[in-house]
């Protein structure tokens, strides 16, 4: 039986969930565990998505969206999260890059671009850290020459998701010497000459979505790569942080209550019949669950919030925290109270941990996460 949550969803909501559920039913979970092991990234269930309109859930019609809700859209990540967390993790990225297109491109640039991210035709990209900028992404050193119609990129990214299958690749870009201000932001397509896909990492969790280095020698570009105005790639990249925070948390929230029901079902069958300390089990996964309850209610008031066109860069950072550490703390007692079955591959248990462990790290890592939450705590004062 599913775990319940309050308030229930509105039709729309519950609408898309089915959907998502279908669709991971029929399509994810079957070849799950196959992927899972090969490192495989399946395009075709992106494009089965996109048809059944989930990727574009919140983007306007006029550019082929659904112009639903922040809640549906939130909904629908939270289901997918029950599984392998790559494919939500795919459509909250090109979100990122679809939302800096209708916040800051111009006409051309969203009605070039919008459709066909929209309809799944091409999947996005959004890269802004290097080795040396990890948590201080302002740090940047990826230089974009100006150049007669254009610029000239020379220099490398990392940890790029969605790298080597993506169409459109968001990149940030030093243009200037200031650290924030001589940022800018470009929209480069696949097969751009200059452009390659570099190494693509090895990775603890989170093992079906590629991530890759980007590899730019002498690309040159026309200047209608350009997002906004130069020297505004910082402000574009800190805009959709909020999005992906968001988006993260709630797939935090899925990925936990995969783990919760499987707990119960584990303490609903054979393994709660023989298990001694069945009750002290139940009592924590209680707690859990009542977490797990707050933290989805934060992210309602967070959708609703992005509804409005409302700021809550910190209520994401929020979102962020507690949900992925809820999700790392739940999957890592389901496999320490399994023993020997939560660390094998067949039982799909230690995919939950790991997955876990790197939801802590993207879009900022926890610690960056708690940094921030305390420095506006401070202008509260």
């Amino acid at each position: 039986m599913a775990l319940i949550f309050y308030p229930p969803l509105k039709s729309d909501e519950a609408n898309y969930r089915a959907k998502a559920s279908a669709l991971y039913q029929q399509w994810i979970l079957p070849t799950a565990l196959a992927e899972d092991r090969s490192e495989t990234f399946r395009r075709d269930i992106f494009n089965t998505f996109a048809k059944q309109g989930l990727i574009s859930i919140a983007i306007p019609r006029s550019f082929g969206g659904g112009e639903g809700s922040y809640r549906s859209y939130y909904a629908v990540i939270e289901e997918l999260a029950k599984g392998p967390i790559a494919f939500p993790i795919t459509i909250g990225v090109t979100n990122l890059v679809m939302g800096a297109l209708l916040a800051f491109g111009n006409e051309t640039q969203k009605n070039t671009f919008l459709p066909k991210l929209s309809s799944g035709e091409w999947l996005g990209a959004f890269s802004l850290s290097e080795p040396q900028s990890g948590s201080d992404a302002a740090a940047l050193i990826l230089k974009a020459t100006k150049v007669p119609g254009g610029y000239s990129l020379t220099g490398s990214k990392c940890w790029c998701t969605n790298g080597g299958q993506a169409d459109l690749y968001l990149v940030m870009a030093r243009t200037g010497e200031a650290k924030n201000k001589g940022i800018s932001a470009f929209l480069i397509r696949k097969n751009t000459s200059g452009f390659s896909i570099g190494k693509k990492e090895k990775k603890l969790g989170l093992k079906t979505s590629p991530l890759t280095e980007l590899i730019f020698e002498d690309c040159d570009i026309p200047e209608t790569a350009l997002l906004g105005e130069e020297g505004q790639g910082f402000e574009i990249a800190l805009s959709q942080l909020e999005a992906g925070r968001i988006g993260i948390g709630a797939t935090g929230a899925g990925l936990t209550t995969a783990v919760i029901e499987r707990m119960q079902r584990e303490l609903n069958g054979e393994f709660g019949k023989h298990c001694p300390f069945k009750e002290a089990i139940a009592h924590k996964f209680a707690e859990y669950y009542a977490r797990l309850q707050g933290v989805k209610q934060l992210i309602t008031v967070a959708a609703d919030l992005r509804d409005q066109r409302i700021d809550c860069k910190i209520l994401a950072s929020q979102i962020k925290l507690l949900a992925t550490d809820l999700a790392m703390e739940t999957s890592g007692d389901l496999v320490q109270f399994l023993g020997e079955r939560g660390v094998q591959e067949e039982e799909q248990v230690e995919r939950f941990f790991r997955d876990a462990k790197a939801l802590q790290i993207v879009e900022g890592t926890n610690q960056i996460q708690r940094l921030l939450i305390a420095k506006e705590m401070e202008k509260m004062i």
